[in-house]
């Protein structure tokens, strides 16, 4: 974590200095100096890092440097948020020059001396700090690093494929449906087949393959079988040697590549083999493709069997889909921690540590590894005081040695480009179990300076790569089972995992409602998802903490949460501040007050009424989210000076009647949720022009637009981020239909749209853009209280990517399809899994013409005021909801043969 801390540190050190930040306001020399110390102690930190597991004062020392790197990182963060406020005035003012590369007087003017004198003081005393810090590295004997790390990692995990355990729990299914593969599935197969074995460290992977290997039926199939342990150097020459010597058993003598290739092929050709590749992390699939390409000269149904940690490795070298290993039973898990706790003696199981111990096993979250660790750490302890001690410790605090759980998992960290590294860390914030949404995720990290922007790339995007890798190398697990095995839009932790980041962060990263002792100064971040008493631990952790958070767990109450009577001011190092549903004492001005290191502000599902115009002086803000404020009536004018803003969210905020004036010269902005058009100068719809937008956007009040060129302005077909649109026309002050006919024409959105609604639209028609692909990606459509409109789009039926359809209030509408049968194919609604039917009085029937084959794939059918309606035969319907309507369709009821949930 050090490690990539300091390199950030001198990132951002060097960035200023480039810009000659510090010669400018006459600390050049000071910030040189640090940058030179802080490369001298970053040369060692690798060193330091590896040892630390097993040298307490090492550990000290990094603690050390972890704690002087925050205080840089803040006065660093002054520095650049002055450079930033100068370059701005400087282009107010007209100059053509940057402000920082210039040396005019007129620009020196621009700077508070007095805050120049006390940053110069902040940096000299920090620079003292970490010369200290520097000069103790020679006292451990710590060096820059020489031997590669992978080579390291290499030589500290060897594998082989003797089974070496007396009795295998729980993996019976899983070794038979890979020995069914192997020997029945790919047989016939001409091409060499690959099958990965993708999963967590710890959780088997190598002894399922070891049960595979070792199969009678395999051993009986396959002419050779070769077991390779290739751990973290995926060199192909390497390889190649690896697996001859496998099959001729004596040294290969070393050869150019072209002859190695040639001799592993003589000695593999025309014969059905095997070879397990155990522990492969190479992610680079030309390296993969080179030795494929060697080994696709067997015999028929010669196969590879792959295991890995990482989900991109399994996706790049399989031929068929991975086969994900999840955790052991509970009572599996039991069984494996008995036979190492209690050996084969029954008569030493106590029932009192029976009891504990399977309160042990809870920790192990179904890894086998963590159950053989703590099981042999039981072996000769037979004091209840003993197994409760082990029950009640975190697992990171628990004798450790390079066969236990966490330094397997460390493996995976350490492998973890730096950048990741502390992207994951930052996750111990997060409780156990706790559902982590990943936009709001890549939010706080960028509020605290994790990841930043990369060239043309922009940093949201850089966090969603981060987000996917760490998917991908098993530190998230998607929070929901997803059919396609992609990461979604929310994640979990394994218990293990999170122990992993819990035992990096250390006390730096807390949940609220743990006790922080009063001497306690390195508390960073803390979330609370607790009701009793949640704020008590805050002011032992003031003068440190960068992320405070509230949130609301499953199963847990809405009642409100008590008042919040801190002022943000105490605070001084506070980067990401959020507070849902809770009151506020003070009033909310003194908390909104300047406050210079402030990025993510979440005032969601509060009570508040009028943001005040404090929040204007909030230099850094990138993220303002101020969903579901119901009363919220007013956002400050001059809020479109926070020249950082990225995303304002103001979704369902419903008794707000405007937003802020001039929301276009927030050039930064990339998500804004609500936009309420009105006739008022700094209030029209090409406000929306210039600014590259993404997620959610809903435009409300459309009635209100002057003409069809001022909607076309807007250019919302270029904004190829947008991922969900609403199109809302205000019900109180009607349109005339052709105007809204032309406006919406106008409002032609981007091709990758996922969901679109279309609310209280006056026209007679919808626009020729639903009928020439643009809404091709649609997933979702909501047509709601358009009720000039008496024919849909012919193209609705034809979207292939349409899952969810609700049709509401469109009271002329007679059928959902209503074109005749003209040669054409006779299908509609194919992807359809979810369609809602509301207040259609005059809806007839689904389709004008009988004998269509419609919603092969609809389970889902909500149906409401719906007086007209009859139903066809819909087999595959299996949740149906009936509400206020005829007993015709009542009685079409047993004709949903799938049918397993009703309710009307």
């Amino acid at each position: 974590m050090a490690e990539a801390f300091v390199k950030a540190m001198l990132d951002n050190l060097n960035s200023l200095i480039q810009k000659e930040f510090g010669l400018l306001w006459g600390f050049d020399k000071e910030m040189e100096k640090l940058s030179s110390t802080l490369s001298t102690i970053s040369a060692v930190l690798e060193d330091a890092e590896e040892k630390q597991f097993r040298d307490r004062p090492i550990k000290n020392w990094l603690r050390k440097l972890r704690d002087a790197s925050y205080e840089l990182d803040d006065i660093l963060d002054e520095c650049a948020t002055e450079a930033s406020r100068m370059e701005y005035e400087g282009q107010r003012s007209g100059s053509t020059q940057k402000v920082l590369a210039s040396n005019s007087l007129s620009c020196f003017n621009l700077m508070n001396t007095f805050c120049r004198h006390k940053i110069a003081k902040k940096l000299n005393k920090i620079k003292d700090r970490l010369d200290e810090i520097a000069n103790e590295r020679v006292k451990f004997h710590l060096q820059e690093v020489v031997v590669d790390r992978r080579t390291r990692i290499r030589e500290m995990r060897q594998t082989s494929s003797i089974i070496t355990q007396p009795q295998v729990y729980g993996r019976e299914e899983d070794k038979e449906r890979i020995v069914e593969f192997l020997v029945e599935s790919a047989c016939g197969s001409k091409n060499v087949s690959i099958y990965p074995i993708v999963g967590l460290g710890g959780i088997g992977k190598t002894t399922l393959a070891q049960l595979v290997f070792n199969d009678e039926r395999v051993i009986n199939h396959f002419e050779l079988k070769l077991w390779v342990c290739v751990s973290e150097e995926f060199d192909v020459k390497r390889m190649i040697k690896a697996i001859i010597e496998s099959v001729s058993r004596s040294a290969c003598d070393s050869l150019d590549m072209d002859p190695l290739q040639k001799n592993l092929q003589d000695k593999l050709r025309n014969r059905r083999f095997l070879i397990v590749l155990d522990d492969v992390w190479n992610e680079k699939e030309e390296e993969w493709d080179r030795l494929k390409y060697v080994l696709d000269c067997g015999s028929n149904g010669s196969s590879i069997v792959v295991t890995t940690r990482l989900k991109k490795v399994a996706s790049i070298m399989g031929t068929t889909s991975m086969h994900y290993l999840s955790g052991l039973s509970e009572d599996h898990c039991w069984l494996l921690f008995k036979q190492r706790a209690f050996g084969d003696d029954e008569s030493e199981e106590q029932t009192n540590l029976v009891k504990i111990g399977k309160g042990i096993v809870r920790k192990c979250g179904g890894v086998p590894l963590a159950a053989k660790t703590l099981g042999s750490l039981m072996r000769f302890k037979r004091e209840e005081s003993q197994w409760l001690s082990v029950m009640k410790s975190e697992i990171w605090n628990l004798p450790q040695d390079e066969n236990s759980i966490l330094p397997a998992l460390r493996l995976s960290y350490l492998h973890l480009p730096i950048e990741l590294r502390r992207c994951f860390a930052f996750c111990a914030l997060f409780p156990k179990d706790f559902e982590i949404h990943k936009q709001t995720l890549i939010r706080l990290w960028m509020a605290n300076g994790l990841i930043s922007s990369e060239g043309r790339i922009e940093v949201e995007e850089i966090g969603s790569e981060i987000c996917n890798e760490l998917y991908w190398r098993s530190f998230f697990m998607n929070y929901r089972d997803d059919e396609s095995g992609k990461p979604t839009d929310s994640f979990i932790m394994h218990d293990l995992v999170h122990d992993l980041a819990k035992s990096i962060m250390e006390d730096a990263s807390m949940d609220g409602g743990s006790p922080v002792k009063s001497s306690s100064r390195r508390v960073r971040h803390m979330l609370c998802t607790y009701f009793a008493r949640p704020f008590d631990n805050i002011s032992n952790a003031q003068s440190t903490l960068r992320t405070f958070m509230t949130a609301h767990q499953l199963g847990v109450s809405n009642e409100k949460w008590p008042k919040f009577s801190y002022d943000l001011n105490d605070f001084p190092s506070l980067r990401a501040f959020s507070i849902e549903k809770c009151q506020f004492s003070p009033s909310i001005s003194s908390i909104l007050s300047y406050h210079k290191h402030l990025r993510y502000l979440n005032l969601s599902g509060t009570d508040i009424r009028i943001l005040p115009t404090a929040i204007c002086s909030l230099p850094n803000l990138q993220t303002l989210d101020l969903a579901h404020c119901h009363k919220l009536q007013k956002l400050p004018k001059h809020i479109s000076r926070l020249t950082s803003l990225r995303h304002l969210d103001i979704y369902h905020c419903c008794s707000l009647s405007h937003t802020p004036p001039n929301i276009g010269r927030l050039t930064c902005l990339k998500t804004l949720s609500t936009f309420i058009v009105d006739e008022k100068r700094g209030h029209h719809l090409d406000e929306l022009q210039g600014l590259n937008l993404g997620g959610d956007l809903q435009i409300q009040d459309l009635q209100k637009v002057r003409t069809s060129m001022d909607a076309k302005r807007t250019n919302l077909i270029s904004k190829k981020d947008l991922d969900s649109l609403s199109l809302c026309w205000g019900e109180n002050d009607p349109q005339s239909p052709q105007k809204a006919e032309h406006v919406l024409e106008a409002l032609e959105p981007p091709p990758n749209l996922s969901y679109l609604l279309i609310q209280s639209y006056e026209g007679f028609c919808f626009p020729r853009w639903f009928d020439i692909g643009i809404l091709e990606n649609i997933v979702n459509l909501t047509l709601a209280r358009c009720k000039n409109i008496s024919l849909l789009p012919p193209s609705l039926r034809k979207l292939p990517s349409l899952k969810s359809l609700e049709i509401s209030g469109m009271i002329s509408v007679r059928y959902l399809d209503h074109e005749s049968y003209d040669g054409t194919s006779m299908r509609s609604f194919m992807s359809l899994r979810s369609l809602t039917m509301k207040a259609l009085p005059n809806l007839e029937k689904l389709s004008r013409e009988e004998g269509r084959e419609m919603f092969p794939c609809l389970t889902s059918l909500n149906i409401e005021k719906c007086p007209k309606l009859t139903l066809p035969s819909l087999p595959s319907i299996k949740n149906l909801y009936i509400g206020e309507c005829n007993e015709v369709l009542l009685k079409s009821i047993p004709n949903f043969s799938a049918l397993t949930w009703l309710s009307f």
